[in-house]
């Protein structure tokens, strides 16, 4: 998820003083042609990519004395989806596996609102298993203060409307990295390895540079049946970014939201272009699930237990 408008913020101010030197030095009619209406929104700003520049097209638009920059770059996905294959093996079956699900099946509302999925096959989209608890480790390493009633918080928001047990198994040292491994027998025993909280910083994942402040999701693999069935995953969240926005007004709730974002990636929906739902990229304000949320939770929940993972 995008941090928003915060962080916009300091970027423009970083960029006025190279803006106002373009805008003296522009022709005379440039001036009106680049002021727009005040109702333009604040677009986010250019994402940085390894080994490559994104090209930035500036417009202007002065009103009130407040100076905008509207960007063009492409998104920048928080989410990612990994799908093992049968030849990397599989590890005992989960000694915690029930015969039944563990929490109600949640009751899709209704409403207009839409939702996607990360990953699918011509079964159906990739689902965790109803029947047996989603457990999760956490590194601290750079976690603002109170990261831990944040994430409880989040999960208690999450967990009820996928119709999943959340389980913290505690902290670990494993640090966030990419190319995770889906078992790590040395940290975790003979298991899947449990999902990976990370709050971390850009410096260890270069996928958090820009305004991204949280990446997630899960790693897939099919059941006896053909079935994508999720087993684990990552959550990966910019700790100092967090920490900044948590000293904001409202700050709190804007980080439930986040990482709460990135935990319904990892349960497994994917973006959405409309910003009244949690899941759309870009935090603009929302700090609860939305109806197209709550459906597409709805949607992975309602699926049988899995045999064969």
């Amino acid at each position: 998820m995008t941090l928003g408008r915060r962080r916009r913020r300091r970027e423009m101010l970083r960029r006025l003083a190279e803006l106002d030197r373009l805008d003296a030095a522009a022709p005379p009619h440039a001036s009106s042609a680049w002021r727009q209406p005040p109702s333009y929104a604040v677009a986010a700003p250019p994402r940085r990519r390894r080994g490559a520049l994104v090209p930035l097209v500036v417009t202007l638009a002065v009103t009130g004395g407040l100076l905008w920059v509207r960007t063009a770059a492409t998104e920048q996905v928080d989410h990612v989806a990994t799908l093992l294959s049968p030849a990397d093996g599989r590890p005992a079956p989960a000694a915690d596996a029930m015969a039944s699900r563990l929490v109600p099946l949640p009751i899709a509302p209704g409403g207009s609102g839409g939702y996607t999925s990360v990953a699918e096959n011509a079964l159906g989209p990739a689902t965790w298993d109803p029947c047996r608890p989603v457990h999760l480790v956490v590194n601290g390493e750079a976690a603002p203060e109170g990261a831990d009633a944040i994430l409880r918080e989040a999960i208690d928001l999450v967990a009820p409307a996928a119709g999943l047990r959340v389980v913290v198994d505690g902290p670990t040292n494993e640090r966030a990295q990419e190319g995770r491994p889906a078992m790590d027998r040395a940290r975790y025993g003979n298991r899947w390895s449990p999902a990976l909280v990370a709050w971390t910083t850009p410096s260890r994942d270069p996928r958090l540079d820009g305004d991204t402040a949280g990446i997630g999701g899960p790693l897939s693999v099919e059941d006896v049946t053909g079935r994508l069935r999720n087993v684990s995953g990552i959550v990966h969240l910019d700790g100092p970014a967090l920490t900044e926005i948590l000293r904001q007004p409202g700050g709190r709730q804007a980080a439930v939201a986040i990482v709460a974002h990135e935990l319904v990636h990892l349960v497994g929906l994917g973006h959405v272009d409309e910003p009244a739902q949690l899941m759309h990229p870009s935090n603009e304000g929302q700090t609860g699930l939305g109806d197209g949320d709550r459906r597409g939770l709805a949607r992975l929940a309602n699926t049988s237990c899995a045999r064969g993972v």
